[in-house]
């Protein structure tokens, strides 16, 4: 009877968890997998703020190696086949100012530039 108190508090302080702590539905679900591998979920289809399922992708990896600390990022071949529906991976790389990225990388300021839409301006 002496460890079911223990395992009774653990339960009840894992069932009481922020919600800061908790990820929510909206937030990104990024999964660092080693060695500057991250896993990102890939979009169904073209969103709002790109215009095709390929821009997507990058913008969410351009997105998702700032959240690493990125500034660079390869994306992995094999994401959309059959062996990988729904997500990729990317290498993240973090390069000082005038050091040369490694060939086959995207920077990560030139992808949100060039692939995610700007939002549209209202007119007045």
């Amino acid at each position: 009877m002496r460890w079911a108190l223990p395992i009774l508090c653990l339960l009840a302080a894992g069932c009481s968890l922020p919600s800061a702590i908790l990820p929510g539905s909206g937030a990104p679900s990024d999964e660092r997998v080693g060695g500057g591998i991250v896993k990102i979920v890939l979009p169904k289809g073209a969103l709002a703020d790109c215009q095709s399922v390929d821009d997507c992708t990058l913008v969410r990896a351009a997105e998702a190696t700032l959240r690493a600390g990125g500034t660079h990022f390869a994306l992995l071949p094999g994401h959309g086949g059959s062996t990988q529906k729904g997500y990729a991976y990317i290498k993240v790389f973090t390069l000082a100012p005038g050091e040369g990225a490694p060939s086959g990388t995207m920077s990560v300021e030139e992808a949100l530039h060039f692939f995610r839409r700007q939002p549209v301006q209202a007119a007045s």
